[in-house]
């Protein structure tokens, strides 16, 4: 059976149902601004274009910020003035990335494809193709690449000439939402979640498994009351590895066997961000939330921004920055989850949450938009 991205679901029921049940984004008020938000630089690139899931993050690198374009193109600027150091034309549409290593960067597309470049000039070292659409950026280490696919499927490459070292597949229900969580490598292990609430770890010099556990079970009557989908970023912190999943489920693993060491009944398609002793997520209708790293204990909300399609928090300097649907980027102190400042640095959505590179955050729109930033109290 073929499988088939929930959003689109969505968008057909919202199509064919009465206006007065949509939900809307709350209206924003105006706040007591705390602090000084600084514009450094900004950079405009053609505007997306059908391009929901898709993970064009940008990624920082000795000083430069590289950042890709659906349209094919690639681009190498200086982190401080934004000044262009190289660009290339892939002459392909990209959907993910792009993922940096130390020599090369890599970006995905929809149709499968995977493309190396190098990371000082631009050049292109090598292509492949894999079983299906690239959602989430590659991940480098340890001279491997390693590229997840929508399909379910984990690839294994050398890093100097696309040679496929490994593959792992897990099987994935018919209903899914539209996206995939990024891979995290750590300690020589590849952590990954997946859309049937799975979690694996694989080693990632020969892809072999080191364990997979089933932390998440929905036990819905339909497909669509057991989605599952573990979607957005997770984190590990020395013997911990952190996950939420769009079954309103957030929970705390064990690196070394993936038993579950605490859950909260709270879901996000976005992911979790942790600090010292908290751990931050955006739920599934826009409220953000703080819980305590060592057993998930609820701390604050802030529900002000309810249905604004949050990105995931971003930690910034002992604050969160989090981005919304209409390209305005909130601060929320971190100690009380009051919304602090907030400023406009687009007209469109976020293809994900706020980089933040020492006191300098980077967002990129949907609109083309990338800024960089600086918020001071």
């Amino acid at each position: 059976m073929k499988r088939f991205s929930l959003y689109l679901m969505l968008l057909a029921l919202v199509a064919c149902g009465n206006k007065k049940d949509e939900v809307k984004p709350n209206e924003l008020v105006d706040v007591a601004s705390q602090g000084n938000v600084k514009t450094l630089w900004k950079r405009q690139f053609k505007a997306s274009d059908k391009a929901f899931g898709y993970k064009l993050i940008p990624a920082e690198k000795n000083g430069n910020v590289f950042v890709a374009t659906q349209f094919g193109k690639v681009f190498s600027l200086n982190a401080k003035t934004g000044v262009t150091n190289w660009q290339q034309d892939l002459a392909t549409e990209i959907s993910a990335g792009p993922g940096v290593g130390d020599t090369v960067l890599v970006v995905g597309g929809p149709e499968g494809q995977v493309v190396a470049m190098d990371i000082d000039t631009g050049s292109v070292i090598w292509q492949v193709s894999v079983s299906s659409e690239v959602l989430s950026p590659p991940v480098i280490d340890r001279n491997k690449v390693v590229v997840r696919t929508q399909d379910g499927r984990i690839y294994g490459f050398s890093i100097q000439n696309g040679h496929r070292d490994w593959s792992f597949d897990t099987n994935i229900p018919n209903l899914t939402l539209r996206g995939n969580s990024t891979p995290v490598a750590k300690g020589g292990r590849v952590y990954i979640g997946f859309d049937n609430g799975k979690v694996a770890a694989l080693n990632i010099m020969d892809g072999a498994v080191l364990w997979q556990q089933n932390v998440i079970n929905s036990q819905g009557k339909t497909e669509i009351d057991r989605i599952a989908d573990i979607d957005g970023d997770i984190a590990v912190v020395a013997t911990d590895l952190y996950i939420a999943s769009a079954a309103d489920k957030t929970m705390s693993v064990a690196t070394e066997s993936g038993r579950p060491l605490w859950s909260q009944n709270i879901g996000s398609v976005t992911g979790v961000t942790v600090s010292r002793r908290s751990l931050y997520l955006t739920d599934n209708q826009s409220v953000v939330h703080q819980l305590n790293r060592a057993d998930g204990s609820r701390g604050w909300t802030q529900d002000q921004l309810l249905n604004r399609q949050l990105t995931k928090p971003s930690f910034y300097l002992g604050d969160l920055v989090v981005g919304d649907l209409a390209g305005y980027v909130h601060f929320l102190d971190g100690i009380t989850g009051d919304i602090i400042n907030r400023v406009r640095v687009g007209s469109d959505k976020f293809y994900h949450s706020p980089l933040v590179v020492g006191d300098v955050i980077f967002t990129y729109s949907h609109d083309g938009t990338l800024s960089a930033l600086r918020f001071s109290k």
